[in-house]
């Protein structure tokens, strides 16, 4: 693993990998993400080829490869990246890149790093440029959602509260940037604690109703 790359837990099972370089970043988590999330199903849980996925992402956007700047934070679920690698394992040579060899160790350190006692208990990989901006908090709001039963019971009341109609816009948003109608909620509340007006999330919905949505959350947020 490249010397920039560092790995630290941020909370109970929730770890936190810092890659500086955004190129280095994208490239590096982009498989396991895309296994565990991607809009297209055939690459969403599948092993698969990652110059077929280059070749797909480019042509949906009029030829050009603009991954390492349409993301700038990563989450997965531990178990779903192991998952991901242990087909990597069985793949042709060509199919992978030096990339993959980096997200493996990543993800071998971070299985080292849960305690032997917590090891039935899920575990989270995000990924961020530094540990303190809102890219970092809204990757943490995703680490919480998905480690800690308490604090995803009172995002998804907060959520379950939102205006239909504004829930909608919010839903319409996010697969709109491309994400799935699976990891709508949990999309909902990360951005709302952190980095609502980043990437159309909030389009439709009145600035004054966002901040004061957000202000609940990152209560709650903070309070974890």
């Amino acid at each position: 693993m490249e010397p920039e790359t560092t790995i630290e837990k941020v909370r109970d099972r929730v770890f936190a990998v810092v890659i500086l370089d955004d190129y280095r970043r994208c490239m590096t988590f982009l498989r396991a993400q895309e296994y565990y999330e991607s809009p297209n199903p055939e690459f969403r849980g599948r092993d698969f080829d990652i110059w077929r996925y280059i070749e797909w992402y480019s042509r949906d956007r009029d030829g050009s490869f603009t991954y390492a700047s349409d993301w700038g934070g990563f989450n997965i679920p531990l178990k779903v990246a192991q998952d991901c690698y242990r087909g990597v394992a069985e793949m042709p040579g060509e199919w992978t890149s030096r990339w993959d060899r980096e997200m493996r160790s990543i993800i071998d350190r971070v299985a080292s790093m849960v305690p032997e006692a917590e090891r039935d208990l899920p575990a989270y990989i995000i990924c961020a440029a530094d540990t303190s901006g809102d890219t970092f908090k809204h990757e943490v709001a995703h680490g919480l959602y998905h480690t800690n039963p308490t604090y995803k019971a009172l995002a998804d009341e907060m959520t379950s509260a939102i205006d239909p109609a504004h829930m909608e816009s919010f839903r319409s948003n996010l697969l709109g940037m491309g994400y799935t109608e699976g990891v709508v909620w949990d999309e909902v509340q990360a951005y709302l604690t952190a980095g609502w007006r980043h990437g159309g999330f909030s389009r439709g919905v009145p600035d004054k109703v966002c901040e004061s949505l957000g202000d609940n959350y990152k209560r709650t947020f903070d309070n974890f």
